[in-house]
Parts: C-alpha cells; structure tokens; sequence
C-alpha cells in the first residue's frame, strides 16, 4: 500500500508539471527550458506535449517553441507536423530560414547515407526553399537533379558545378557534367552549354553518352547560327555553320548548315559559292524530295536561269 502511494504521487507530480507548463513548475524552469531539456534526453514525445499544452492554454507562440517543436516532430519522422511549425516559425520571423534550412539539410544527408533516397530528396527540397546554395556534399548532384525538375536552372548550375568542382574524377561526373550542359541550356546561356559540350567530347570521349553530346552540340551551333544571322551577324554566322558542314555527323544539321550558307552567299551576290552550298543540299540528301531539298534546286535553277538570262 505504501508503495503504491508513492507511485502515485510521482505520477501525480509529473501530470502536474506537464499539465501546469508555466514558468515555475516542478523547479521554476520556462516552458522553453522543460521542452529544451526533454529534446536533449530525446524525450521528444513529452516536449511535444508540454509545447501543446502551453499553446491550448493560451501561451505565447514563440519561433523558439515552434523550432524546438519542429526538430521534435522530425525526430519522431512526423514530416508534415513538422514542416508545419518550421513554416511558423518562418512566417513569424524570416532569420530563422538559415536554422530551419540547417535542420533540414542534416536530415536529408542523415535520410541519403542510410540509402533512402525518396526521404533524402524532399528534405532537399524543403531545405532548398529556406536557404539556397546548401552543400550536401556527395549528394549535390541529386540536389541538382531536383532543382532541374523544378525548372530551377539557377539552382541546378549551382549544383552541378559544386559536384564537379569536389568530385571531378567520379563515375558520376560525366552524366552531372551533361546535366549542367541541359541546365545552361535551360538558363538561356547558350555559349556557356556549348563550351560544356566541346569540354565534355574532349574529356569523356568514350563515354556512352557522346553522341548525345555531339548531337547537343551540333544543334545548339546550329540555332546560334541561325540567331546570328537573323541578328545582323553574317559573318559569325558563316563562321559557326561552315563549322558544321565540315563536322557534323548529323545529316538534317549538315543540310540546314548548308542551306543556310548558301542563302548568306546569295545575298552578297556571289552565286557560284551559293550554287555550291546548294549542291551539297542536294547531294546529301539523293533521292529524296525533303522540303529543303525542293528550295535549293529551286534555287539553284533561279541562279542559273538569271545567269543565262545576263549573258544575252
């Protein structure tokens, strides 16, 4: 029987303390301190409660508590409740982004090294929309693969470029090095994806991915032509396709190159140059009627008519 008294008075201590929750309890400590001390022994349960508790009772919702509470709830894998308070804790006071983003962060490494990539990569996420340019180490390359399925080319280059800086020699290095190719590409910042390109061919010249790489190339040289001439720029134009029509192992880019050359030496009135760029139209494509196929023997014959025409 005695026993049982004190049992019960213990239980009846610790309801008190939990259920009061107020700046003297149980030994004067604030509400923060009680919560801060249960989070330090990994009591996060009972912190959570006595947070709950001060907030039913109308306490104030401080960013500490709701910090403290968030770390809580992650630690016991409550995600959403989680991601909950660290947004109040945000909204309340916005020089908290630096902390919740390092919590995060330490999350999503701690999720990866125990092989749970899907956990690892929402912390990224999560993380990434507190505070940008994280370092995640190793996994930079898939904090770059998550920023470019965002369409945050921004944070993708800075990904990438941070993995490739750290780990160059890697296996993975040449499919991130391709991805920031896409990334520049995705930026609007068309010259940097080409040297990248020209890079990768150089330094991965057997990888399975070359092709794909020259393809890239091929057209993206292609499109700048094209941007250059229509911006009033011939002759850096004639200099990026007479490039192509010298390398390119694709055909199509090959006969647009070529087309394209032909006209710029149409409109300086030097004909024979154009019929010859016109010609390799033709030529690369025999025995087929395509449409640019069509235009440069309708060209062609123009030139000739007007040339027989001015010998009269």
């Amino acid at each position: 029987m005695i026993v049982f008294r004190l049992h019960f008075r213990r239980l009846a201590c610790l309801g008190l303390a939990v259920m009061t929750a107020v700046s003297a309890s149980c030994g004067s400590k604030t509400v923060l301190e009680q919560v801060e001390e249960k989070y330090a022994k990994g009591h996060y349960r009972e912190g959570l409660y006595i947070v709950r508790h001060h907030f039913r009772r109308g306490g104030e919702r401080t960013p500490e508590l709701l910090f403290l509470a968030g770390k809580s709830y992650m630690r016991l894998g409550i995600e959403a409740e989680a991601s909950d308070s660290f947004a109040e804790v945000f909204s309340s006071d916005s020089t908290w982004a630096e902390m919740i983003a390092g919590v995060l962060r330490h999350e999503a490494l701690e999720s990866l090294e125990k092989g749970l990539t899907a956990k690892g990569s929402r912390f990224i996420i999560q993380a990434v929309n507190y505070e940008q340019d994280l370092d995640f180490g190793r996994f930079d390359g898939l904090a770059g693969d998550l920023m470019l399925d965002r369409k945050d080319y921004r944070g993708a280059i800075h990904y990438y470029t941070a993995f490739l800086e750290e780990f160059p020699d890697t296996a993975g290095a040449a499919a991130v090095m391709m991805d920031l190719g896409a990334a520049y590409e995705g930026h609007g910042d068309i010259l940097e994806a080409i040297h990248l390109y020209r890079v990768f061919q150089d330094r991965y010249p057997r990888s399975r991915m070359i092709s794909t790489a020259r393809w890239k190339l091929e057209n993206l040289l292609l499109d700048s032509g094209k941007e250059m001439l229509s911006g009033g720029e011939p002759e850096e134009a004639e200099r990026i396709l007479g490039e192509l029509v010298e390398t390119a192992g694709n055909l199509l880019v090959r006969e647009k190159a070529n087309f394209l050359l032909a006209e710029i030496y149409e409109s300086r009135a030097d004909y024979p140059t154009a019929v010859r760029y016109y010609t390799e139209v033709v030529n690369l494509n025999l025995g087929s009627s395509g449409r640019l196929v069509e235009k440069a023997k309708e060209r062609i014959e123009r030139i000739e008519a007007d040339r027989k025409k001015n010998l009269r």
